[in-house]
């Protein structure tokens, strides 16, 4: 069983789901970063070629990953060295990432990770209209969503007034798309149904619950 790091705040309808896939490791929060992302795998961590690099900050620091040479810290862009994603055999990033980091395309938004629901190794979704146009003129199928309904969490799992985004609120494999929340609470619910079943991709959603941000997750 693979292990997955994710926000110690997941609710316990998802730590159970989870649990049937993976060792689930909760992720302590940091007070190196602002309370929303204090436990967000997709600020310490990043996955390129199924290798791990960490922040040299990060709570959980492993044998195998890589650790970069920059640590996160409260101030963006300080906050978004590892917010990377790779789609195919491109790698995704602005110009703040870590030096350990060679992006393929590179992009103005410094959350790359955050914006961007990895959904195939030829597709995403994304929450960042600029993104959608790079990666579209990259061959890569980028639906782009216009979505105010995800929300983030402060400390205390109360809800913050910042907004979430998309690439945080799920989590994709073995051709499911884990969405961490109800997706009738999405206004973009048609837009994002009609993307992953192009790809085949199986809907597994909460019932009755909002859709948090929960900084995705890190399998290894």
């Amino acid at each position: 069983m693979k292990n997955l790091i994710i926000d110690s705040r997941i609710r316990d309808e998802e730590y159970t789901y989870l649990s049937n896939y993976f060792n689930v490791i909760k992720l302590p929060l940091s007070d190196d970063v602002y309370e929303e992302i204090s436990g967000h795998s997709d600020i310490f961590y990043c996955k390129i070629n199924n290798e791990i690099v960490a922040a040299p900050n990060a709570k959980i620091l492993e044998k195998d990953f890589k650790t970069g040479k920059v640590k996160v810290e409260k101030e963006y862009p300080l906050d978004v060295p590892y917010n990377i994603c790779q789609i195919g055999n491109k790698i995704i990033g602005s110009k703040y990432v870590d030096k350990r980091i060679i992006p393929d395309i590179i992009v103005n938004q410094g959350y790359v990770k955050c914006s961007i629901a990895v959904t195939t190794n030829k597709s995403c979704i994304t929450t960042d209209k600029k993104i959608a146009e790079v990666l579209n003129k990259n061959n890569i199928d980028a639906l782009y969503i216009e979505e105010n309904n995800i929300k983030l969490l402060k400390k205390d799992k109360s809800i913050s007034n910042m907004h979430g985004f998309i690439g945080g609120a799920c989590l994709v494999f073995n051709n499911k798309f884990i969405l961490f929340g109800d997706i009738d609470m999405l206004k973009n619910k048609d837009k994002i149904l009609e993307h992953i079943n192009k790809y085949n991709l199986e809907l597994v959603d909460f019932k009755g619950l909002d859709i948090f941000d929960y900084g995705g997750g890190i399998v290894f």
